[in-house]
């Protein structure tokens, strides 16, 4: 299982250097658009995500909407060139349409799914449509962020597909990434678990274990 670290957790004062770390240890980026609508949090706008793709050099770059209005950000979408683009559909009334929207535009484009799409209607086939899924493993609701096994299990068993990518996101932990490193889950984003404590974190992380001279 890859990390993936969600640099919205990141130094924001700092944040090319914090690109430059992510790109040196992990090869991996992910960008959260949060609106505070879809979800209660506010991380970077549109401006900020060109930026960072901009001047990162990790090999595979994800961006993840959770804004009201994913279509308002097609456009900008497109510019960022990210390697997957992942849709955060709880709210939405068609997410089936959204997506295809942003597919039709030639946007490599995910989904996201919490607890509350696992009961609605168009599940399975939001599955089908996308080869990457992540899955969040607390709730949007929640604010001390519960890791939820359940979600976790639901991961696992997505995963059992090999033509499926699943990613799972929210409170993952190191004993998390011990007990899923081997599990056929790709990758795993981790905002706080990295940035709380950088050098432990490529230690525990990194395969390469350059750990010298971190910032």
């Amino acid at each position: 299982m890859l990390i993936s670290p969600s640099i919205a957790s990141a130094d924001v004062l700092h944040i090319a250097d914090e690109v430059k770390y992510i790109d040196k240890y992990f090869d991996n980026i992910h960008i959260d658009i949060e609106d505070g609508v879809a979800v209660g949090g506010i991380s970077f706008g549109m401006k900020m995500a060109k930026g960072i793709c901009g001047i990162s050099v990790s090999s595979e770059k994800t961006m993840h909407l959770e804004v009201l209005n994913p279509l308002d950000y097609l456009e900008d979408v497109l510019t960022c060139n990210c390697d997957v683009t992942f849709i955060q559909v709880s709210h939405l009334k068609d997410p089936l349409a959204v997506i295809d929207r942003f597919k039709k535009a030639g946007v490599k484009t995910g989904v996201n799914l919490c607890d509350e799409d696992l009961v609605r209607p168009e599940r399975n086939e939001l599955i089908r449509v996308c080869d990457n899924i992540l899955v969040n493993t607390t709730a949007h609701w929640d604010v001390e962020q519960n890791y939820m096994p359940q979600m976790e299990k639901f991961a696992l068993e997505l995963a059992e597909d090999e033509r499926k990518k699943i990613w799972i996101d929210g409170c993952v932990t190191y004993d998390t990434y011990q007990r899923l490193k081997d599990s056929r889950i790709y990758c795993a984003v981790v905002g706080r678990g990295i940035f709380a404590d950088k050098q432990l974190a490529v230690q525990r992380y990194c395969q390469r274990k350059e750990v010298e001279n971190v910032r």
